[in-house]
C-alpha cells in the first residue's frame, strides 16, 4: 500500500499522530507557553500542516479523507450552495475534492486537539 493509500484506521491515527505532533512543535516554538503554542496552531500552524498534506493534495487521497472523516461535510460551513455550484460550473466536480478533503483533516485535526484538551 502506498502513502496515498489507507485505511480508516490508518486515517485516524494519522490525524491522532498529526494533532500530538502539531502540538508539540508548537510548544518547542513557543519556549513551552500553552497559550501562545494554541494561538500559534489556530494562527496558523494547523492550516499549513493540512494544506501541504499529501492527503489534501492528491486527488485519490482526497476520496479516501471524505470517506474516513468524521466531517467530511465541514466545507459546508465555509462554502454555500451557491459557492460549490460555482466551483463546479467553473472548474468541474473534481475541483471540490481538495476542498472537501482540507475542510475534513482540519476539523479532525481541530477535534483531536480539544480531546487532548489543547484548546
Amino acid at each position: 500500500m502506498s502513502d496515498l493509500e489507507f485505511t480508516s484506521s490508518e486515517y485516524h491515527k494519522e490525524i491522532g499522530d498529526l494533532a500530538a505532533n502539531l502540538y508539540t512543535e508548537a510548544l518547542e516554538q513557543n519556549d513551552n507557553d500553552h497559550d501562545l503554542a494554541v494561538e500559534a496552531i489556530h494562527d496558523h500552524l494547523l492550516h499549513e500542516l493540512v494544506d501541504s498534506h499529501q492527503w489534501v493534495i492528491y486527488t485519490y487521497s482526497n476520496e479516501l479523507v471524505e470517506r474516513f472523516s468524521d466531517n467530511a461535510e465541514a466545507f459546508k460551513d465555509v462554502y454555500d450552495n451557491e459557492s460549490i455550484g460555482a466551483i463546479v460550473a467553473d472548474r468541474g466536480l473534481e475541483a471540490l475534492k481538495p476542498i472537501v478533503a482540507y475542510f475534513a483533516m482540519y476539523q479532525d485535526i481541530s477535534d483531536r486537539l480539544n480531546e487532548l484538551e489543547v484548546n
